[in-house]
């Protein structure tokens, strides 16, 4: 359905100035606003702005249009959904970056670099990969590893910077101009690329939706969905263009709210689970203003536990994981039932929750890791864990555990960890009392120390290594003071301590986590170490208000089980 174009124009959608794309992308050279492409004639075929035409070659087929049957009865309207997820690297990025890259190529550009730290990254990787390309991806430096993942296996160049993403877009700017470098991002071309949505929605079957629920971020997917529809009825194709709704979540919504107050809204700072959609200054704000005053469009925002909630039911009543983004348009059309009872309506789903893990792994609760006892298995599914597996969906781990039983060795276990907090002067909150309880009911019962860590202290200069001594009770009773050294204190006291329990026991310590469950200066601090012990690797947890005594604790029942092993 794709056809040559029979000439373009990149325009300015502000002051109206032809640009030339040889000279820019992304911003008017005039007003410094947003372009648009405008071809010559309007057409049946969809018109990209690449002197040649190719297929896809990562994308064998259209994303799914799917009747979401079971929401539809619940809600008593008709549901559907198309499932951009099913695109190749697994989000609706894919159809930009398919035209920005050979467009790179057009220009003669030597690579192509861009900052992002998740979907978009992932996507233009994949394409220059492809098209053999060089990629550089500017983020932030504590951007997760997990997350570049994706952009790694593709073999682009990740470029980490000390600072925020806004620094990295500004760096990677100038990073573009220094060189024969093309700067992809939510600029006019992807929007070209995303525009195909509309053209494959138009061949699954009549566009006589009410409603079309577009997640928003940048703006540029919306205003690309509405581009590709506004060229359809132009060609004689449809009669008339959807509503548009325009959902956010609300913690991030600068577009939701530039649409009431008719103007661009830019945050400073934007925080939200849903960080595909995270986005401070939305770049294409005024076309999605455009397609909501043209099609009579709406706006709504979501909650974070109603975006949890929607993405859960997705989950389970049609089968479709995806990404939190995805949960906005599902949250907000059930906040507004009244609108959309016996509607039509369409949820355009970008991306695939299985980017999005740490999302599920921090509000589910995991189940526990049993001794290999058909009494304590027993014990486990009686104490209704399991039930509140499934029923705990959209609170945070940290949430999960009040209503769950302790029998009395993990009671008399909490009662100690309790009375240790509180010789600390430190007071449980109720969010710090549910995580500790959820820790403790994953512990082993009665286990033996082969040694018991009395007390330690620390020696720490400007310069050099940190100084340890730890005081240890051996087996046979004897106290004695162990010494070391390491690059930082909890090193340092886990190196004291492995000094004297390597002779009979030795453990690696693999990776190590800490997790602070408030932002106080007392939070209780959960430390989770990855041990290793002849091949057999194993998780072991301990928490306190102090940091290091949290990394002792855990790495002290890592002995007790790896010890009470090698005894059994």
């Amino acid at each position: 359905m794709t056809s040559p174009h029979t000439g373009y124009i990149v325009r300015c959608i502000s002051c109206g100035t032809i640009n030339n794309e040889k000279e820019t992308s992304t911003y008017c050279t005039s007003c410094g606003n947003v372009l648009e492409v405008v071809y010559n004639e309007a057409r049946k075929e969809i018109q990209l702005p690449l002197k040649e035409i190719q297929p896809d070659p990562l994308k064998t087929n259209s994303t799914s249009l799917k009747y979401l049957s079971r929401l539809s009865e619940m809600y008593g309207a008709e549901l559907h959904a198309k499932l951009e997820f099913e695109n190749p690297t697994g989000c609706f990025k894919d159809r930009g970056s398919f035209v920005e890259v050979l467009k790179a190529i057009e220009l003669g550009a030597d690579a192509i670099c861009l900052a992002s730290t998740g979907n978009m990254a992932a996507s233009v990787a994949a394409y220059a990969c492809y098209f053999k390309i060089p990629c550089f991806v500017f983020v932030p430096e504590k951007t997760p590893e997990a997350k570049l993942a994706q952009s790694t296996i593709y073999d682009a160049t990740i470029i980490k910077i000390k600072g925020d993403f806004k620094t990295c877009e500004i760096l990677c700017r100038e990073f573009a101009k220094s060189g024969n470098y093309y700067l992809a991002g939510d600029y006019v071309f992807r929007q070209e690329g995303q525009k195909t949505f509309s053209y494959e929605l138009f061949e699954q079957g009549p566009i006589d939706y009410d409603y079309i629920f577009v997640p928003i971020g940048a703006g540029t997917n919306f205003a690309a969905i509405y581009k590709g529809f506004k060229e359809l009825k132009a060609a004689g194709e449809i009669d008339k263009i959807p509503s548009f709704v325009a959902v956010q979540p609300e913690q991030s919504s600068p577009v939701v709210e530039g649409i009431f107050k008719k103007e661009k809204i830019v945050k400073e700072q934007v925080h939200t689970m849903a960080d595909a959609v995270a986005v401070g200054d939305p770049f294409d704000f005024y076309k999605v203003l455009e397609g909501i005053n043209d099609t009579n469009g709406l706006a709504f925002t979501a909650t974070e536990d109603e975006l949890l909630s929607s993405m859960k039911e997705m989950a389970v009543q049609e089968g479709f994981f995806t990404e939190p983004a995805c949960a906005i348009p599902l949250a907000c059309f059930k906040n507004n039932l009244n609108t959309f009872k016996g509607k039509k309506c369409l949820f355009v789903l970008t991306g695939t929750g299985l980017k999005s893990a740490q999302v599920v792994a921090k509000y589910s609760l995991s189940s526990p890791v049993l001794s290999p006892k058909l009494e304590r298995i027993q014990q486990y599914i009686e104490s209704g864990f399991s039930d509140l597996q499934r029923k705990s969906w959209g609170q945070s781990r940290d949430m999960l555990m009040g209503n769950t039983a302790l029998d009395d060795e993990h009671a008399r276990l909490y009662d100690e960890y309790v009375q240790s907090c509180n010789k600390k002067g430190k007071t449980l909150k109720e969010e710090e009392i549910k995580a500790l309880t959820s820790l403790i009911y994953q512990e082993e019962t009665k286990l033996e120390y082969p040694v018991e860590v009395l007390d330690y202290k620390l020696t720490m200069r400007m310069h050099g290594l940190v100084s340890a001594a730890v005081k240890l009770r051996l087996p046979n009773g004897e106290e004695i003071i162990s010494l070391d050294q390491g690059v930082g204190p909890l090193d340092a006291v886990l190196t004291a301590i492995k000094a004297e329990t390597d002779a009979f026991l030795p453990l690696e310590v693999v990776s190590h986590q800490v997790e602070i469950l408030s932002p106080d200066t007392e939070s209780l601090v959960i430390a989770t170490l990855v041990l290793e012990k002849e091949d057999h690797t194993f998780t072991a947890k301990g928490a306190s208000p102090d940091t290091i005594e949290a990394v002792v604790q855990a790495f002290m029942k890592g002995l007790a089980v790896a010890n009470k092993a090698l005894v059994v």
